[in-house]
């Protein structure tokens, strides 16, 4: 592949490692991702540690998400409707990554996908 090409353009075009796919869905269901950062076989595979970092950027987003919806829940109806679009949203993001992980595609996290790698 070559330095101009972004990597998470289209499907991934090497051979994947036999759970890779596994791993990398699991990544976005709560803190599974752990199991792809840490206890995975394939957690070398960059397939894998991008989704794995996608899920760390979801978990993340969630935590935040809730801590804001719980102070703002101290004002009837802003709060419920600002966690429930919210929760819509993170729900929404975890549905397409399943999804771009079961294509074997990368996908990346709407507005801040590409500007956050914790895992490298």
């Amino acid at each position: 592949m070559s330095e101009n090409q972004n990597p998470q353009q289209g499907p991934y075009s090497e051979q994947l490692p036999s759970n890779a796919k596994l791993f990398s869905i699991f990544a976005y269901i709560g803190l599974f991702w752990l199991l792809g950062l840490l206890i995975s076989p394939e957690k070398t595979s960059p397939f894998v540690r991008h989704h794995v970092n996608n899920g760390i950027v979801l978990s993340i987003m969630e935590a935040i998400a809730g801590v804001v919806g719980f102070l703002l829940g101290l004002i009837p109806y802003v709060g419920w409707l600002f966690e429930l679009a919210v929760w819509g949203c993170c729900v929404a993001v975890m549905v397409m990554g399943i999804v771009a992980a079961a294509k074997t595609k990368y996908f990346s996290i709407p507005v801040i996908g590409d500007k956050i790698k914790i895992v490298k």
